[in-house]
């Protein structure tokens, strides 16, 4: 079956950095990365960018860093300024951008748009959607399912890790029930499902086959190192704190991160004597949840006043900065997904002290320093004798620099486009099973768990499911039973349109002797993709009939289309 690879789209749902109003950290990286190299890699009229607006994903179109003056104010006549509007404003600039003229009158502006060259302003059945962001605060991951059967969208989303599962004791409230419910749905509703390591792969993996979600096809992406490049001047608090040396450590300041035990160890440090020689240590990161009594801590403790400093609200030049500058970075994690902060210490050529957990190894490999997240002594003994003989951090430091090699955004960048190139040469949507009393309606019938049964009366038995179907020739095999001494008729019909428009339609007689299972098969084509594919089965005469599945496939474009009066045939 033929694929119209130049109208199908790849779309990325940047709902989350759309969202975000803060320097990029994380999953909003992640996302950001991905849509700079996306787009360079397939081109901006291929590769576009989405929100979820009212129901729906629609395009969203950046804002321009500086609009002219006539064309902020024709904006500004059409429609007012306030969220309501922020969707579609940018669409209009970009259209007075390009299409607009002024007039002699300065007081006019003359606008002539080529309303057939506008492109689509929502994703259209085929297209594939990227969804990388905080997706589990959004409730349209509940509307995956409906969207890839329904609507015929090819999702493809992103498993960052299972921590809320695995570990809710580090995170907020009682989370295990809602993000299993996450993944779950992340599982129906997606196509192939991106894993930033193989720790979370397995961690993903096994939660499905434990909760009975389906087994998606899964993908490790590796995660960019390289920083984003910045030319903001460095500010005060930047600059004050890097005067004399300092560690580093880049993470939000939450429990999981385990600032903790770096707290402890410089507690331990300072009780043996080594204020004068050991350099402060810089927490880069917002603080979250469940560390004010730690922060407390910090505050208050005597012996460690003025050692251990906060920045937050950093930004890009003063991120790398930080990297260039510190004698070393540390990151204790009790569990990570990934642990992107190793990476772009590695990438730096710094040396590194970390925990083994989760997916740390994976990062650095044998160029770092790993230690048990729980021991503050050991963590202790390590940072003094890093401090103690600075040899050691250049043995370190010069290790990295030869044999590690940074990962490039562009390189995830095209695993990705890879892994759609590979899912572009299947037919998802137009191969599957119906199982009539889950996926299917009745005007005349009971649902009796799986199947549908008629209840004496004629009528429509069943309809629906009202999904994307492209372009190609389809059989329809129905499987179902009749009750013994039983005759009547029924038709079926596959129609789209609002069943307006008809692509096949057959009278079948009815009958059985021994009440043995009955089957239907026909074929059709379709010239053209349809959006709401409708499989229609309308009792003529009285039956006892029931209709326990109907499988849609597609054949060969040289399959002749069954046609004439046909009696069921009967098994046995």
């Amino acid at each position: 079956m033929s694929i119209n690879r130049q109208m199908t789209r790849i779309w990325i749902n940047v709902t989350t950095s759309v969202n975000w109003n803060r320097p990029a950290v994380g999953i909003v990286r992640v996302e950001r990365s991905l849509v700079e190299h996306l787009q360079k890699q397939l081109g901006e009229d291929r590769c576009r960018l989405c929100v979820w607006k009212d129901g729906r994903f629609v395009e969203w179109v950046p804002a321009l860093a500086e609009v002219p003056p006539h064309v902020a104010q024709a904006v500004d006549t059409i429609v007012p300024r306030g969220p309501s509007f922020d969707i579609v404003r940018p669409f209009l600039v970009r259209a007075f951008e390009k299409f607009s003229q002024r007039a002699q009158n300065a007081s006019e502006l003359r606008v002539a748009l080529p309303l057939s060259r506008i492109a689509p302003l929502h994703p259209a059945p085929g297209d594939f959607l990227i969804s990388v962001g905080l997706d589990w605060n959004n409730l349209y991951t509940r509307e995956y399912f409906g969207l890839g059967k329904k609507q015929g969208l090819r999702i493809i989303t992103c498993c960052y890790d299972l921590i809320p599962v695995l570990f809710p004791q580090y995170c907020v409230g009682d989370v295990v029930q809602q993000f299993t419910e996450y993944f779950v749905e992340l599982s129906w509703g997606s196509e192939a499902v991106l894993c930033i390591s193989e720790q979370t792969r397995r961690d993903y993996t096994q939660l499905c086959q434990e909760v009975g979600a389906p087994n998606r096809r899964t993908l490790v992406i590796p995660l960019g190192d390289n920083l984003p490049s910045g030319h903001s001047a460095l500010g005060e608090q930047v600059l004050s704190a890097t005067e004399t040396p300092y560690i580093l450590f880049v993470s939000t300041i939450e429990r999981r991160k385990n600032h903790e035990v770096l707290y402890r160890a410089y507690h331990i440090l300072m009780r043996r004597g080594l204020s004068k020689g050991l350099p402060k240590i810089i927490f880069v990161g917002m603080p979250g949840w469940g560390v004010g009594d730690l922060l407390k801590d910090i505050e208050l403790d005597p012996l460690t006043r003025g050692m251990i400093v906060q920045l937050n609200h950093v930004s890009d030049a003063e991120l790398e900065y930080l990297y260039k500058h510190a004698l070393f970075c540390v990151f204790p994690s009790l569990y990570e997904g990934w642990g992107l902060p190793v990476g772009e210490a590695l990438a730096m050529g710094k040396a590194v002290i970390a925990s083994g957990e989760g997916s740390l190894p994976e990062v650095g490999g044998d160029l770092v320093h790993y230690l048990p997240p729980w021991n503050a002594y050991e963590w202790a003994d390590t940072i003094q004798e890093y401090v103690e003989n600075p040899q050691r951090i250049r043995d370190a430091e010069q290790r990295v620099r030869a044999h590690y090699k940074p990962r490039q955004w562009s390189d995830t960048a095209r695993t990705i486009h890879e892994l759609i190139v590979d899912l572009e040469g299947t037919e998802v949507g137009s191969s599957f099973d119906l199982l009539p009393g889950y996926d299917l309606s009745t005007l005349c019938g009971l649902n009796c768990g799986p199947s549908i049964r008629t209840t004496g009366n004629a009528g429509l038995l069943l309809f629906g499911p009202h999904r994307a179907l492209r372009q190609g020739h389809y059989t329809v095999h129905i499987d179902g039973s009749l009750m013994e001494g039983h005759r009547g008729a029924m038709s079926v019909a596959v129609a789209s349109g609002e069943g307006k428009t008809i692509h096949f339609s057959q009278s079948y007689k009815l009958s059985s002797n021994d009440g043995t299972p009955i089957s239907i098969d026909l074929s059709f084509p379709l010239q053209h993709n349809i959006s709401d594919f409708e499989i229609k089965c309308t009792i003529l005469e009285s039956s006892a009939l029931q209709i326990d599945r109907i499988t849609v496939r597609p054949t060969l474009s040289s399959a002749k289309p069954i046609s004439g009066d046909r009696v069921t045939s009967v098994a046995g």
